[in-house]
């Protein structure tokens, strides 16, 4: 484009050098007045359709005002006219995967590197796109030869912190988060990822030092609030964590969008027409609507959304409340998320709503998994030995089959397979056809209730069977790893929550031997006659 070249400016319908326009508006948009910016570039690109600073810049600015979809086309607009710049195409890849388009990010975040290999910025914004596709390894990839360009790109770093937590590399992420604080003090966000590492370390002091050092340096940190909370929560210390476990609301990857209208802020509900919808997983779905019939209770019209799943069982469960999965909304006139439930109730230890069952299979299921099981004389086990596998924790909260495999010499057992997903054959290849997968006939959480009903005791990891299982009554054995999540807490061998369960904990990191032969040692005093054993928490559960 020529220097020569003028255009008529919207201040003063005065006419300036096109190349002057393009500094101002650039100019206007590096000091943030970006509304006055947008107005020169759109005045530039409308006189010069292939301006491709212009058309890049507008897209910047469209970015910046947060619309993505106008930003993505002037970006691509800007490539079309000169299609050799490889900071386009960079933008381009950030753009499109914020837009969550992750095949047009990594097919942009390519080109700018086919343009210019060293390119330190493409390299994370490619890093950034495999992360989001949770192809962890190939974000470490880019994220190392970034670093190896630029060693000093602190968000790298922190960047690459990520990707080795994701691949639970969590004492090679820690250093990663400690040079990108070294190398930008401010960081607040490094060091709230630094609290969750260690946590999930098992440092928790460490971890509660790391977010409250994120909040000193910003005190909006949802992550470093969430993070704390959940460490009260773990310790028991209610009333500081449910406030503080709000925040997870704000995470961003949590990815929450709240339904419009009022929040409910824990006031007499009486008269109010209420939803109350489930923003996490099928076990605090199970747990969580407890508190449904206490809203009910109070005066309330509940309305409860959540996966179809799980909104059978708890719909037959609990007649009053409005429980759908579909996706329409009916009329209300405030929401509440279902986690939300116990710090609106300003719940406390002591406190916690525990019955000893608030769901039920239906009669009718029930009587079906009867004759499945059939009604012989041995004591009837259900067993899972790992939950969800994109869970952060999954690979320390879960077992294998084979691990479990010492339970079945127990004389007197007969054991169910209650496994669901991609490892649901695995016991009954070990054991040879002894353990019967059930999984496929458990469709929803209507069935596996139905089966449940029909067994002595259910055992198993960290899952949501184990909050099912408890709240429909039943004996529960749960299996938990050294660092627990919050609502099994510390130390302690039963769980306020649920009644009818014992804890079986690992004594050290990763050691299911243990509390295998613990487990085991106590179904054959079961079988033995101890049945006090089998539910030692029942009549004193959780008035502490």
């Amino acid at each position: 484009m020529a220097s020569g070249e003028y255009i008529e400016v919207p201040t003063g319908k005065q006419s300036m050098p096109v190349e002057q326009v393009y500094a101002l508006a650039r100019q206007y948009q590096q000091s943030g007045h970006l509304a006055a910016a947008a107005d020169l570039c759109r005045q530039l690109v409308e006189a010069r359709p292939k301006h491709a600073e212009g058309l890049h810049l507008m897209g910047i600015i469209s970015h910046q005002e947060g619309d993505l979809v106008a930003a993505i086309d002037y970006v691509k607009r800007a490539i079309a006219a000169k299609g050799t710049v490889p900071l386009y195409h960079s933008n381009l890849c950030e753009m499109c995967r914020q837009a969550g388009r992750l095949d047009e990010a990594i097919s942009a975040g390519k080109r700018a590197l086919e343009l210019q290999p060293n390119l330190a910025p493409a390299l994370n914004n490619l890093g950034i796109a495999y992360f989001d596709r949770e192809d962890f390894a190939a974000a470490e990839r880019y994220y190392r030869r970034a670093l190896a360009l630029d060693p000093n790109f602190a968000e790298v770093h922190n960047n690459l912190a990520n990707a080795l937590r994701q691949q639970h590399k969590f004492e090679a992420a820690i250093p990663e988060y400690t040079r990108a604080m070294e190398l930008k003090p401010g960081y607040a966000d490094a060091a709230a990822n630094l609290g969750s590492v260690l946590h999930i370390s098992g440092r928790f002091d460490e971890a509660i030092s790391s977010y409250r050092w994120a909040l000193t340096l910003d005190p909006n940190q949802a992550n470093a609030h969430a993070g704390v909370g959940i460490l009260h929560l773990l310790h028991a210390d209610f009333e500081q964590g449910w406030p503080e476990y709000e925040w997870r609301l704000l995470m961003a990857e949590s990815r929450h969008v709240a339904p419009p209208g009022p929040v409910w802020d824990g006031g007499n509900p009486a008269g109010v027409r209420m939803l109350v919808y489930g923003e996490q997983g099928f076990g605090d779905a199970l747990q969580f609507c407890r508190y449904l019939p206490m809203l009910k209770e109070r005066g309330a019209d509940v309305f409860l959304r959540l996966p179809a799943p799980v909104a059978g069982l708890i719909g037959d469960s609990m007649p009053g409340i409005d429980v759908s999965s579909g996706p329409g909304l009916p009329s209300y006139d405030c929401h509440c998320a279902l986690l939300s439930l116990p710090h609106r109730f300003q719940t406390r230890l002591n406190t916690i709503p525990n019955p000893v069952s608030y769901l039920y299979a239906r009669p009718e299921i029930a009587a079906k998994w009867a004759t499945r099981l059939g009604s012989g004389p041995e004591f009837k086990v259900g067993v899972v030995w790992t939950g969800n596998p994109k869970h952060l924790n999954n690979r320390y909260r879960s077992t294998t089959a084979e691990a479990l495999l010492p339970l079945l010499g127990v004389e007197g057992t007969r054991f169910f397979s209650l496994q669901v997903g991609a490892r649901h054959n695995e016991m009954t290849q070990r054991s040879k056809g002894a353990v019967p997968d059930l999984s496929p006939e458990l469709s929803d959480y209507s069935e596996t209730a139905g089966a449940i009903a029909n067994l002595d005791l259910v055992v198993t990891v960290d899952t949501s069977v184990a909050h099912l299982a408890g709240a429909l009554g039943k004996p529960v054995w749960v299996l938990l790893s050294a660092v627990p999540d919050w609502r099994w807490m510390l130390v302690r061998e039963d769980n306020p929550w649920y009644p009818t369960m014992r804890l079986f904990r690992q004594r050290t990191p990763e050691d299911w031997a243990g509390v295998i032969e613990r487990v085991a040692a106590e179904l054959r005093a079961v079988l033995a006659g101890d049945r006090s054993r089998l539910m030692p928490y029942l009549r004193s559960a959780a008035r502490e």
